[in-house]
């Protein structure tokens, strides 16, 4: 077992404590020593800079990545046009030389290749300046305003052309409609000679396995031309030919007869709403069937 002072130690022993103590502290501050002599040395730089160097150094200065700098903003100038133009033919050239910037005139193309028709929708474009706007207004023509009024009326030429009458139609003008097979175009010609005639396109619903699909599809396709309509006569027809009718049923017709031989004959059409098996809803449906 060690006895004796813990602290008494030798001369080598004291030696390295020294040493090691040395060190520590030139580790420790030897870093910092050297910092200040490289401040110093750019401070000594800096004072010996000659005074013809110094401006370019500091415009360079100015210059530098990190501070921001402004522009100054070249005024655009704006071309008056002189002769009427449709803006839609503008070029990207030429929409800048009326004073819009290169991404201007780029997304305002985006515009007029669609289509502009009045200068209302071209003052709608925001990215047109206003000055530029008020330069051109007088000078602005829309030909494709007037393109598309033509369009218009060619569309609607052609398609009146390929309209099928169905109360005039064969089965085989039913066939050429997209759509109708042949058994539809039976069965829309049956129902147009039990009827006496189409006098709206919407009456089609009642042909036989007729489906809101199928209508759809044909619809602006056919016509009905109301004057080829066939009519009964109230007061001549047998209940036979009234009851034939889509709109009337045997009683229906039995009453129309019957209040005829009472009456003698009918003055209007409105006295067969006298019976009291014949609605409203159904007069009004056969109704322009009927004459006296």
């Amino acid at each position: 077992m060690f006895q004796g002072n813990p602290f008494d130690m030798s001369i080598r022993h004291q030696r390295g404590v020294w040493i090691l103590l040395i060190a520590s502290i030139l580790i420790i501050f030897a870093p910092r020593f050297f910092l200040l002599l490289e401040k110093e040395e750019e401070f000594s730089e800096l004072i010996l800079i000659p005074v013809e160097k110094k401006a370019s150094w500091e415009n360079t200065r100015k210059y530098h990545p990190w501070k921001k700098t402004r522009k100054k903003r070249k005024n655009k100038t704006f071309k008056k046009p002189t002769e009427l133009f449709d803006p839609n033919d503008l070029s990207k050239e030429e929409w800048m030389q009326y004073g819009l910037s290169e991404k201007q005139a780029s997304i305002v193309l985006k515009f007029t290749k669609r289509g502009i028709h009045s200068n209302d929708e071209l003052q709608k474009i925001k990215f047109i300046p206003k000055e530029t706007f008020e330069n051109m207004k007088q000078f602005t023509r829309y030909s494709a305003a007037e393109n598309a009024e033509v369009k218009k009326y060619i569309k609607a030429l052609s398609t009146s052309r390929i309209l099928v009458d169905v109360n005039n139609a064969t089965e085989q003008d039913l066939l050429n409609i997209k759509g109708i097979g042949p058994f539809y175009a039976r069965q829309i010609i049956k129902y147009q000679q039990q009827l006496g005639g189409f006098i709206r396109k919407e009456q089609l619903m009642e042909v036989w396995k007729m489906t809101p699909e199928m209508y759809e599809q044909i619809q602006d396709k056919i016509s009905c031309e109301s004057s080829m309509i066939k009519q009964l006569s109230v007061n001549q027809a047998s209940v036979e030919e009234l009851q034939a009718h889509p709109y009337l049923n045997w009683n229906q017709a039995n009453s129309i007869v019957k209040m005829r031989m009472q009456k003698g004959v009918f003055k209007s059409i409105d006295e067969i709403r006298q019976s009291v098996i014949i609605d409203q809803e159904t007069f009004e449906k056969v109704r322009p069937y009927l004459s006296l």
